[in-house]
């Protein structure tokens, strides 16, 4: 009876062990499952990481060849408020390099492409032989950007020292702007004809200023006459401020024709009498029936 019961006890404790040892293996087969799926998502991870290393490697050298091939460019492109920015440019190269020129600047089409647009302009004014081929030479030798399409000049009527000169030339702005584009430095260094062209052919002869006529005007001994404006002038009330720049103010009249200016210079019916460009102001003085009246003129931004 003993030997009987010790049996079932033995029996009980062995189909126990059994079921604990089971429960255990099941157990740890699925943690061993689990750590398979989790080993093979980390796999997947680290793959995907590699990729993404490998290609901002390949992205890195890609963007320091651009930006090598950029500096060592003869000519560049930037992302600009076109037309102000062009307008700027030109009056800058005249003022830089002491350009005795008068201009307008006018702008004809504006062709928008995918990476770029591109704008077509006129540059008309007057000046003598060696300020107007200088300026041609400066624009084509800026290391900006800009394709003169024709150049026409005549001799001025009253100096046959002057030329009456037009400009038609493209300028082009990027879509998008580029880091690199604050490492360009605004130099453009003066022409040397000798060294240019191994002949000055205008070594002989000098900047000659158009005289000045003094308009005759008849005056009353009670009241003195003004003397007439001249044609052309700026209209202040209809014209708005298109930029500030080398201290001149871009005036664009309402027939779209922009205009620098500086202090003093003549208007309708008055002056421009002061600039401020720290908070983009133009400010003139007009004559009225009953005295003065000042009118400013901001730049607005759309």
């Amino acid at each position: 009876m003993y030997a009987k019961r010790n049996s079932f006890t033995i029996l009980a404790v062995l189909l126990l062990l059994s079921g604990l040892g089971y429960f255990w293996y099941r157990h740890e087969a699925q943690k061993l499952t689990q750590t398979g799926m989790k080993s093979k998502q980390l796999t997947t991870q680290l793959r995907g990481a590699l990729e993404v290393a490998e290609t901002l490697v390949n992205v890195t050298a890609e963007r320091d060849e651009l930006r090598g091939r950029w500096q060592q460019a003869p000519k560049k492109l930037l992302n600009t408020e076109e037309p102000a920015f062009s307008l700027s440019y030109i009056n800058w190269l005249i003022n830089q390099h002491s350009l005795n020129l008068d201009f307008d600047f006018y702008l004809n089409e504006r062709r928008a492409r995918k990476e770029y647009t591109a704008f077509s302009y006129t540059l008309s004014g007057e000046g003598d032989y060696y300020n107007v081929c200088a300026l041609v030479w400066y624009v084509t030798r800026s290391p900006l950007l800009y394709q003169i399409k024709s150049v026409n000049y005549r001799r001025n009527d009253n100096d046959p020292k002057m030329l009456n000169f037009t400009v038609m030339f493209e300028g082009y702005s990027m879509n998008k702007d580029w880091e690199v584009n604050s490492e360009l430095t605004m130099t453009s260094p003066p022409l040397n004809w000798a060294a240019e062209f191994e002949y000055d052919a205008f070594n002989s002869l000098r900047p000659v200023m158009a005289e000045i006529k003094t308009p005759v005007v008849s005056v009353s001994p009670m009241k003195p006459a003004k003397p007439p404006e001249p044609p052309g002038l700026v209209e202040v009330e209809s014209a708005t401020l298109l930029s500030i720049a080398g201290g001149a103010a871009y005036v664009r009249s309402k027939d779209g024709k922009v205009t620098p200016m500086r202090v003093g210079q003549q208007v309708r019916r008055g002056s421009l009498t002061r600039i401020d460009a720290q908070n983009n102001v133009a400010e003139f003085t007009l004559e009225t029936d009953g005295g003065t009246r000042t009118v400013r003129l901001k730049i607005e931004y759309n």
